[in-house]
């Protein structure tokens, strides 16, 4: 697999770099929005599947460290049935994915993500317990949207940071989930053919800034509270929702 060296000096792989460091000091500051950082931004560049698997690639690498770091605190009741739906979701979100109109599933989506964010913003909160039910539901719902989209993250993360879970533990959730629910849409997509061998190139130069970016917003997140974390989470949602919303 030749180095595509002039394919990948150009003006849209800087934006992609420039992009991938910016969504990966969120990922490490929340345990998310990567995926919902870049994928909308390199649609217009890529196309939508190719900008799902690079957004994904780059979360399922990043994340080998990032879920050893977290393991102990991860709410493994909750989540192991989350991840069980949204792997069988998987596949129906790929399918999704190759035919449906990319347009319309963006402003849809986009609708949902501003209106969790809202929900987040002005506090809202759920104290009772994650049940076995709501739990697969969400990850019927999260599969198809991240193997459909890569933006199957919000209606977790409504879920976590709404429930009873402590801030860390929602967030050690949050970080595995990206993990074991990316990996078989990157499998997937990758057999598909839907990366060339610039694709590919592109992910491995991308790949030590991203890194590197993730343990930056880790370190951000150290050093603050509760509090901050929820609002930040609640105003990338936002941000990240009516950007996808208007951009052509």
């Amino acid at each position: 697999m030749s180095f595509p060296m002039d394919d990948l000096l150009t003006v849209e792989s800087v934006v992609a770099l420039i992009v991938a460091v910016v969504a990966g000091v969120s990922r490490g500051f929340t345990g998310f929005g990567s995926s919902l950082i870049m994928t909308p931004i390199l649609a217009v560049m890529y196309g939508p599947a190719v900008s799902v698997v690079t957004a994904l690639a780059l979360e399922v690498m990043v994340s080998v460290d990032s879920v050893t770091r977290v393991a102990k605190i991860i709410p493994w009741r909750t989540m192991i049935p989350i991840w069980i739906a949204a792997w069988i979701a998987v596949p129906f979100g790929t399918w999704i994915l190759l035919i449906a109109d990319a347009d319309v599933m963006r402003r849809v989506i986009s609708l949902i993500v501003a209106f969790m964010a809202i929900l987040l913003m002005v506090g809202w909160r759920y104290h009772g317990p994650h049940r076995l039910m709501s739990n697969l539901g969400v990850g019927v719902l999260s599969g198809t949207l991240n193997s459909s989209t890569s933006l199957g993250g919000p209606p977790l993360i409504f879920y976590m940071l709404m429930g009873p879970s402590t801030t860390a533990a929602a967030r050690a959730g949050l970080i595995a989930n990206v993990f074991v629910v990316s990996i078989p849409t990157v499998a997937i997509l990758i057999l598909n053919g839907t990366l060339d061998n610039v694709g590919l190139w592109r992910i491995v130069a991308i790949f030590p800034f991203f890194l590197v970016a993730t343990q930056i917003g880790n370190r951000i997140f150290h050093a603050t509270g509760e509090k901050t974390y929820r609002r930040a989470s609640a105003w990338l949602l936002l941000i990240v929702a009516v950007g996808t919303l208007i951009v052509e």
